[in-house]
């Protein structure tokens, strides 16, 4: 009995070796190095020379993660962490066997171009889950970011200075961050998560000191640490950025119904208040966003709003707290004044009024954010933007003076809780509300949603719901929305299982963006990633996706769809793809009609195509796309096609160019009919529809903080009517006898649209943080009731419709004013 119990105790321990054995495999130990602090003058020279260099333990033994995941770097990487009381330095030694291929051609801020570059992840509450990232390219380009478990937000500027010089093994850099960008605890010993990233673009090699496996879920919690950082003080943070822009336009005066030059100045300033060692303040005080690039405009066919991508850097930066549960639309604040057309209606009553003035959009006052993280993983944000109110001025047949409202005094708020938990989970809430307490409307709207894990992060849960509740006089309706997600997301094979839904009554637009309500449906993708390099192939890849949904009240099939696609890269760097995608029963589309209930059914289709996407290090690199969509009806298809050439025209010169192709062969879809013999029947038009895309994107870097950026775009559609259907109550359709032409022939629907747009935008970066901008827009959008049978035709009369032909300076300058105190009780 004794024999036997000594044979399981010597077998037990064996196990446990065993099992520690196979977790030190699949879970490599992450590495430690300890921080240095320094009273020594740092030079940021990028050379290194300096004694406390030497005294810093080194970090190295990089471990590749593309393309040979695990495997050591062929290339020899040194990087050193010293910190004071106003700075953290990061020094790195980079060599390369190949210095004269190291990679180093100029880019804009935050791009990292066409070159080699070293970047630094720090997560100082060590959790896991969010990181600032700072990574400076071989040309001396800096980019910033902060992360969240896989998501990197690049609008999010910091104030920091690196040097990069080249030495004989290969290049080297030094960093120099002030705290005052950082959040940290506040504790007498702090133990930092930690990771150095390095990327060989020739090769595109990228390896990690901590090794970040590709098949584990989020870079962040495969950091390594730093320990030891002592009696870091917490700064004072408190900076203001003043600007002054002055425009000199020429703009269309609907009024005069001319062109009319004018000049205007505008005045603002910037704050951050550090208001804790975690928490910061950010306002912005009568702000100006004239100098963002142009919008690209498109002609909407759909019954569902176009979603236009955010540009104004106050609502860019620092926003990754507010983008929780995709709630909050920004581009709802400053947009067209909110009760535009019912005051245009109301002054047009009377034919023998004038209308003098029309706001076009919300005149925004102020906006502040106040975000941070506690050291317990608590992240909090608060966000206000209010709105001042204005006035359509009319005058009557007597010469007396009216005004009517036009937008009214408008509320902005966004308040959000998001919780880290252990093993990477977190939980979530976040609130939009909305008050225009002259007209008495009030929105409000909450989400919960949580993400949770398996202890080793191979299967995860995320769920959430959303409410919303909008008033508009005594009248209030409640909505909610809901999904649930059960995902792998460890390992070769990957996959997700989700169910969605949205009632009929669910309404977020006020400070959100919801294309559509009242669905629900089931959505499963399986996705398999080749890590292992072939004798050709570098990587690959293949998904199927499918997703069946229906109308949620009442319940009925809205269609199925069926995806997949296979993407490989070679050894050359070439890559390409190609998918399917069936939707067998066709689509029951119950929006496209305008009218509840009745659906317009699209027959069955299956669509084919492909990419090609080369070598981006080249001096020439080409990108093109080719998809073709077939459906079960006599001669409709869809057609898109692109290529995009990128071509490096001098070290200094980059352009991309852009030519898309949609073709619409035989559509259809609803037409708005004003004859009054047709307004009992639901009309749809049979239409053939060409979409032309060009632009040419131009970057010149004089130097790394000069530059030159140039942007041509051009967006065309033309729709020509050939026949008309009445659409019937069970979805099906029917000829028509309305034939959309007026008595002389001419079609009331044909149409063409137009939006061309010029951006050309000279930066001048005096110091970090501080800039001279001199940006043009030329702008054209013009929308006429007729075609113009070709492509290059439009041009004939495109530059005789109304225009903005606008100049701007714009200077903005950054004052730490925390510095100042830093001084003073020094």
């Amino acid at each position: 009995m004794i024999k036997n119990n000594e044979f399981y105790r010597v077998k037990l321990r064996y196990c446990i070796l065993l099992t520690f054995i196979l977790i030190s495999y699949v879970l490599p130990a992450q590495k430690t190095v300890s921080g240095k602090r320094t009273n020594k003058a740092i030079t940021l020279d990028g050379m290194l020379l300096e004694v406390a260099w030497d005294e810093a333990e080194t970090a190295g033994d990089f471990t590749n993660n593309y393309p040979n995941p695990g495997a050591p770097s062929a290339y020899k990487s040194e990087v050193k962490f010293l910190y004071d009381d106003q700075y953290i330095y990061i020094g790195a030694k980079l060599a390369d066997h190949r210095p004269d291929s190291i990679i180093a051609f100029l880019s804009e801020r935050d791009d990292y171009g066409n070159a080699d570059w070293f970047g630094v992840l720090i997560d100082p509450y060590g959790a896991g889950q969010n990181a600032f990232g700072f990574y400076v390219t071989a040309a001396g380009t800096e980019l910033d970011a902060i992360i969240n478990q896989t998501n990197e937000d690049y609008s999010w500027n910091a104030v920091w200075r690196s040097k990069v010089k080249r030495i004989a093994e290969g290049w080297s850099i030094e960093i120099r961050i002030p705290l005052t960008q950082l959040r940290f605890p506040k504790e007498t010993v702090q133990n930092w998560r930690i990771n150095y990233v390095r990327n060989i673009r020739r090769n595109r090699e990228t390896s990690h000191w901590s090794f970040v496996d590709p098949q584990q879920y989020g870079e962040i919690a495969q950091s390594g640490y730093i320990k030891g950082i002592e009696n870091l003080g917490t700064p004072l943070r408190l900076s203001f950025s003043p600007y002054s822009t002055m425009y000199l336009e020429d703009s269309y005066d609907e009024n005069s119904q001319s062109q009319n030059w004018g000049f205007r100045p505008r005045f603002g300033m910037d704050m951050k208040v550090g208001l804790s060692e975690s928490f910061t303040l950010d306002a912005t005080l009568v702000p100006d966003f004239g100098q963002t690039v142009s919008d690209r405009l498109v002609l909407n066919l759909s019954p569902f709003e176009v979603r236009y991508p955010e540009n104004r850097p106050f609502f860019l930066e620092g926003m990754d707290l507010f983008g929780i549960g995709d709630l909050f639309y920004s581009r709802r604040i400053g947009a067209e004044t909110y009760l535009k057309q019912q005051a245009i209606d109301s002054a047009a009553k009377d034919p023998n009024n004038t209308i003098n003035t029309i706001p076009d959009r919300a005149q925004l006052i102020n906006a502040l954010k106040i975000s941070g993280r506690t050291k317990g993983g608590l992240g909090i944000g608060v966000f206000n933007a209010i709105e001042n109110r204005s006035y359509l001025n009319y005058r009557d047949s007597t010469g007396t003076d009216h005004k009517i409202l036009a937008h009214p005094v408008s509320n902005y708020n966004v308040f959000v809780l998001s919780q880290n938990l252990k093993n990477n989970a977190n939980i979530s809430l976040l609130n939009t509300n909305v008050i225009r307490p002259e007209i008495n409307v009030l929105s409000n709207v909450t989400t919960l949603q949580g993400l949770v894990f398996n202890k080793n992060r191979v299967y995860g849960i995320s769920a959430n719901t959303q409410v919303s509740i909008n008033s508009s006089g005594n009248k209030a309706i409640a909505g909610r929305s809901s999904s649930i997600s059960f995902q792998k997301v460890k390992g070769v094979n990957q996959f997700n299982i989700d169910y969605y839904d949205c009632d009929d009554n669910y309404n977020p637009t006020e400070l959100g963006f919801l294309a559509r309500n009242n669905f629900f449906g089931f959505y499963g993708r399986y996705r398999w990633t080749g890590y292992e390099a072939t004798k050709r192939l570098l990587r690959r890849n293949f998904s199927a996706e499918n997703t069946v949904e229906y109308l949620y009240k009442p319940t009925k099939f809205g269609y199925w769809s069926i995806n997949s696609e296979y993407i490989v890269t070679t050894k050359k760097f070439l890559s390409a793809g190609i998918s399917l995608n069936v939707y067998p029963l066709g689509e029951h589309d119950f929006f496209e009609s305008r009218t509840f209930g009745i659906p317009v059914h699209f027959p069955a289709s299956f669509q084919y195509g492909g990419f090609y996407s080369s070598d981006y290090s080249k001096r020439f690199a080409l990108d093109y796309y080719a998809y073709h969509r077939v459906f079960d009806r006599k001669g409709m298809s869809n057609l898109d096609l692109n290529i995009s050439p990128r071509i490096r025209i001098a070290p200094k010169v980059f352009t991309v160019l852009s030519s898309t192709v949609n073709r619409y062969f035989n559509n259809f879809g609803f037409v708005r009919v004003t004859d009054t013999n047709y307004t009992d029947q639901i009309t749809l038009g049979n239409r053939e529809r060409w979409i032309v895309t060009n632009s040419i994107a131009l970057d010149y870097n004089f130097t790394k903080t000069f530059s030159l950026k140039l942007r041509f775009n051009h967006y065309w559609q033309e729709v020509s009517y050939k026949s008309f259907m009445e659409l019937l109550d069970d979805g099906s359709y029917q000829a028509s006898s309305y034939s959309g032409v007026d008595s002389a022939g001419h079609s009331y629907h044909n149409t063409s649209f137009n939006a061309f747009t010029v951006d050309f935008d000279l930066r001048w970066v005096v110091y970090p943080g501080s800039e001279i901008r001199f940006v043009w827009k030329y702008n054209i959008y013009a929308s006429k009731n007729g075609l113009d049978y070709g492509y290059f035709k439009t041009f004939n009369n495109l530059f005789d419709n109304p225009y903005l032909n606008s100049f701007s300076v714009k200077g903005l300058f950054y004052i730490d004013a925390g510095k100042w105190f830093r001084k003073k009780t020094a």
